[in-house]
């Protein structure tokens, strides 16, 4: 059995075993025990995780595993490059939320139960990373969302079960979308195999068929990725489900399990709609929604957690963004194909290559700040017990290992050179910006020729112009809502003077393991972002099947490329001083306040009022409208073709044979008493006869109850006496 099954099933039997031990104690020794456990688990998924890159680099990774005769279809697992940074981020995401928690979690009542499932959770990412099937792939990701639903209800309070119906109910509904995408692809395509999906579907495109089945497949399938996520418009769990939940499953919820969803949408694009600019505008549309809207969302909030929670679902967008470009370089390559242009091909790889390293790099930098921005969250928490913002301000007042690190983790997300999300961003606008230059060169006569007059419609320069400004203003957003985090807890003041005396007192906030961990995250945003050539762009290239497309002359540091930069700064400092100080703080004296309209909440206003109310009532009236018509049909045919007829002569005791018997046997006696001349007198045998057979069988149901019951008895006695015999032995 290869290495990366084992890495999916070792966090399972892990799981059971410390279920076993440790069920019964809840002493603060065991619990010591139990977070030094979890923290060695995690180690060895983290070396085994290393290991597989290792033997990859050295060219020694087998391909392909199989768990044959499940479901029918069995599992099959594959490693590749990409995969195996997945798989390092994971474990070591696992490992730094395993070492905060030591701390975090040490007072919590059900400290094994949110281990138990972690470690679940844990072996469902190995899973949905190392899949090399769709099926795969579909299994492990509902196993992924069941175990970590555990850790949205954790707390059980009314607004965690609340947060926990919304995440499990987008969740199910989520799935069975996939379910049916796959579904019509298994249908059509024959198969569920990557590989084998990404060659059959570019036939399929090359044909020049009727795609409209794919597209369907590819859209079901993108609700359900697109909700664990967090995209638009299958959003609505994010916000409270990230708040109610524990800090570090917080941090493992928007670092890792969301980028399960971006791993899938980005498969559907790669292997299924290959050459289809329709499906990458469609997508990239989704992005820039979901990238404005979630920073609209995170400057407009009054909740610390929640603030970062639609940072989440901000940076997720611009992920899906360049997952979206990618797409619509698809058809951009075919046309040059038609076009026969090598420099035309020369500048879509090196497009293609910028929104591939900047989308598979903001996954990894996204993971890394939102580790450290969720655990610093938890440390608020733990020690102010309240997420608002008016309870919060000042806390982090002579703080500067906290100032340190949260700072920058903000500065990071928000794109500021020198720091990791800077890179990232800075390729996706680039390969924004490059793809509407590219757009201005194509010869639209060919365009239309090959693919219809209204093909560029949308793809127009003006149109992606605006996206691009779409992507610097979101930038903006987010470099306003994390300087209002920052404000809050590092310059300003609690209105409260008692309580700003005590955060500014408070020296042990935060245990050795507490900064252990997220010390380990922050050190790797500057890291990144003041060598990009040397790391950032390492470690994504070696997720490429080929390397060096890049152009190595890109200067991430000219001043065309801080330009982008510096416009989001300057809309970030705009939107901060107009929104945030002047709207949110109107009235200084009442502090913070959300300014976002309550009736534009979607998750309670359009999707419980929809599913809870409007859905119900309609099938109502539609139930109440067949139940009426049912009721006519079977009126009609009552009077016409199945009229009424009179019941069958019933009879008062008896059956049919002490019926017939006694009749003949009272025509017998009157015969007789008309023959000997006697007077006849009717013995009723009938009646009699009917008593007898009541007597008759009435013994034999009491015999026949009676047998009934002692099988029973002996049955429950077998059991017993088997359960008793399976306990001494």
């Amino acid at each position: 059995m290869g290495t990366a099954v084992l890495m999916i099933i070792f966090p399972f039997i892990a799981g059971m075993i410390l279920w076993m031990v440790f069920r019964n104690k809840n002493t603060d020794k065991s619990k010591s025990i139990l977070a030094v456990s979890m923290i060695v688990i995690s180690l060895i998924e983290l070396a085994a995780a290393g290991y597989l890159v290792l033997c990859d680099v050295r060219g020694m990774t087998p391909e392909l595993y199989h768990l044959t005769g499940v479901c029918g279809l069995g599992l099959h697992f594959r490693y590749t490059a990409f995969r195996g940074v997945l798989g390092v981020l994971s474990a070591a995401a696992w490992f730094v939320t395993f070492l905060f928690s030591i701390d975090y979690m040490k007072k919590d009542a059900n400290i094994l139960r949110y281990d138990f499932f972690n470690l679940l959770t844990l072996s469902a990412v190995f899973g949905v990373f190392y899949a090399a099937d769709l099926f795969t792939f579909f299994f492990f990701f509902e196993m992924m969302s069941f175990t970590s639903f555990l850790w949205v209800a954790h707390r059980q309070t009314k607004e965690a079960a609340y947060a926990a119906g919304t995440y499990l109910g987008i969740a199910i509904a989520g799935g069975m979308a996939i379910l049916m995408g796959l579904f019509i692809v298994y249908n059509m395509l024959g198969t569920l195999d990557f590989n084998e999906l990404s060659a059959r579907a570019f036939d399929a495109v090359m044909l020049g068929g009727d795609l409209k089945w794919l597209y369907a497949a590819a859209v079901c399938m993108f609700v359900g990725f697109g909700a664990k996520a967090g995209a638009f418009p299958v959003h609505v769990w994010l916000p409270a489900s990230y708040t109610e939940s524990p800090s570090p499953a917080s941090a493992l919820l928007s670092a890792i399990l969301s980028k399960t969803g971006v791993y899938g949408i980005l498969l559907i694009t790669a292997d299924m709609m290959p050459m289809q600019g329709k499906w990458g505008l469609f997508v990239l549309i989704i992005g820039v929604v979901t990238m404005v809207l979630g920073g609209i969302r995170g400057v407009m909030s009054d909740n610390f957690k929640t603030t970062i929670a639609y940072s989440s679902m901000s940076q997720i967008g611009f992920i899906i963004f360049g997952i979206g470009i990618q797409g619509l370089l698809g058809e951009m390559t075919s046309l040059a194909m038609l076009l026969e242009s090598v420099d035309f091909m020369d500048e879509i790889i090196e497009i293609h290559d910028m929104a591939i390293y900047g989308t598979r790099l903001h996954i990894i930098n996204h993971s890394i700040v939102k580790l450290v921005l969720f655990m610093a969250a938890g440390v608020v928490f733990a020690n102010v017990g309240s997420y608002d913002l008016n309870r919060v301000r000042g806390f982090g007042r002579k703080k500067p290992f906290l100032l340190v690190t949260v700072l920058l983790a903000a500065a990071g997300v928000g794109g500021i050179p020198l720091l990791n999300g800077y890179v990232s961003k800075t390729l996706l606008h680039e390969s924004i910006a490059e793809y509407t230059a590219l757009l201005q060169k194509v010869p639209m006569e060919y365009a239309a020729n090959a693919y219809g007059n209204d093909v560029f419609m949308l793809y127009s320069p003006s149109f992606f112009k605006a996206v691009e400004w779409l992507f610097l203003f979101s930038g903006g957003l987010t470099i306003a809502y994390m300087t209002k985090l920052v404000v809050v807890l590092f310059v300003e003041k609690n209105q409260d003077v008692s309580a700003q005396n005590a955060y500014e007192a408070n020296k042990q906030y935060l245990s050795v393991s507490g900064k252990a961990a997220i010390s380990l995250c922050a050190a790797l945003i500057p890291i990144f972002g003041c060598f990009p050539k040397l790391v950032s762009v390492r470690i994504v290239e070696y997720g490429q099947v080929i390397e060096g497309l890049l152009d190595e002359s890109m200067n991430y540091f000219s001043l065309g490329n801080l330009s982008g930069a510096l416009i989001s700064i300057g809309i970030g400092a705009a939107v901060y001083l107009l929104v945030v100080r002047l709207c949110m703080l109107w009235r200084k004296e009442e502090g913070y306040r959300s300014i976002f309209p309550a009736w534009l909440d979607m998750e309670k206003y359009v999707y419980r009022t929809v599913f809870f109310r409007a859905v119900p009532f309609v099938l109502g009236i539609f139930s109440r409208i067949l139940d009426s018509v049912v009721d006519t049909i079977v009126v009609i045919l009552r009077k016409t073709v199945y009229h009424d007829r009179a019941l069958p002569y019933e009879l008062p005791e008896g059956n049919r044979v002490t019926h017939r018997m006694g009749y003949s046997m009272e025509q017998m006696r009157r015969i007789r008493c008309a023959i000997l001349r006697k007077e006849y007198q009717p013995k009723n045998y009938e009646h009699k006869l009917a008593l007898k057979e009541s007597d008759l069988f009435e013994n034999f149901r009491i015999i026949e109850r009676s047998l009934s019951f002692g099988l029973f008895m002996f049955c429950v006695g077998l059991g017993l006496t088997m359960l008793y015999l399976l306990m001494v032995n």
